[in-house]
């Protein structure tokens, strides 16, 4: 009994400490989120021949292609910390073409950013599931609401995006569904001869539940090792989620959803999980770019440099 309660009070210590380190790492970023805002920001409106991509958060993006201006799920450092520093979003984001939104998580729906922007000229993609959460709850015009069909591309100034049905979906025998999430969208986004994936929150690492788009210039994974399992040293999906990234047909990979400060550290997946994701594909494919983006990186959205290599042994 001794031995048993020695070692519960080993693993809750480095869990204390895990979660002390991760209040602290937050502080840190609220200190510095205001420059590091103004930056993105200053580097997203200005013009530039490049497609680049910003996190303006985990799993929250900005993309400046071809001179297009658009986000998906935008979201706001204050929508998930309340002492975090308001920023003026509709100043600072009124240049936005248009928005992709994915589902209803409040770390990917940010309803007071939302209405801070209702006012501007921009087109949002809602999926069917969100329609009449932005329209009514949240006070989008429905006259610049569209709703895609799954599957069949829409075009928006010159980019092609095709919305799926996203694996948004868990097991879990103890709800009277059988499982746990929310309706999610995943979209393939196309410009030119570029093409970029992104699966959105996934929880069902099964490629034969995805459409089978082809191979993609960049992959957006968003990371997540199984409920609960952020603390373990080799978490229980690690070895599905980079399987199920490979059978994507990726030529280059992003790692994001690091770092969301509303999470507790059993449930809080970093850059030590995001080393363990890059070391475990390696093996399989050691050519394969892989990067690891946190809140304010800058992502380059080139094609890949050999499009004809093979992704996967």
């Amino acid at each position: 009994m001794s031995n048993l309660l020695s070692a519960s009070n080993m693993i809750m210590d480095q869990y204390t400490e895990r979660q002390i380190l991760i209040d602290r790492r937050r502080d840190e970023m609220v200190a510095r989120y205001p420059s590091l805002w103004d930056e993105l920001i200053a580097e997203w409106k200005s013009p530039g021949s490049d497609d680049r991509a910003w996190l303006m958060y985990s799993a929250n993006y900005l993309f400046r292609t071809r001179g297009v201006r658009w986000a998906m799920d935008p979201l706001s450092l204050q929508s998930r910390i309340p002492q975090a520093p308001r920023m003026d979003a509709a100043r600072d984001l009124k240049d936005l073409d248009f928005v992709l939104l994915s589902h209803r998580h409040r770390d990917h729906l940010d309803s007071a950013l939302l209405r801070a922007l209702c006012h501007l000229p921009i087109l949002w993609v809602v999926p069917e599931a969100m329609f009449q959460l932005v329209q009514r709850e949240i006070g989008l015009p429905a006259s610049q609401i569209l709703v895609p069909k799954l599957m069949q591309p829409i075009e928006i100034r010159g980019l092609r995006i095709t919305a799926f049905d996203g694996l948004h979906w868990e097991a879990a025998p103890d709800y009277p569904t059988g499982r746990r999430g929310v309706p999610a969208t995943g979209y393939l986004v196309e410009q030119g001869n570029k093409r970029w994936l992104f699966p959105g929150d996934t929880r069902k690492y099964d490629p034969a539940a995805m459409p089978d788009l082809g191979p993609v210039d960049v992959l957006f994974a968003h990371l997540w090792l199984g409920r609960g399992a952020a603390n373990h040293p080799s978490p229980v999906l690690l070895d599905r989620f980079c399987r199920f990234c490979l059978a994507l047909k990726p030529h280059r990979i992003i790692l994001s959803h690091l770092e969301e400060w509303g999470r507790k550290a059993a449930d809080f997946w970093d850059l030590e999980h995001a080393r363990l994701v890059v070391a475990f594909i390696k093996q399989f494919v050691p050519s394969m770019p892989i990067e690891i983006a946190l809140t304010g990186d800058r992502v380059l959205l080139e094609l890949a440099q050999q499009r004809n290599a093979p992704n996967t042994d």
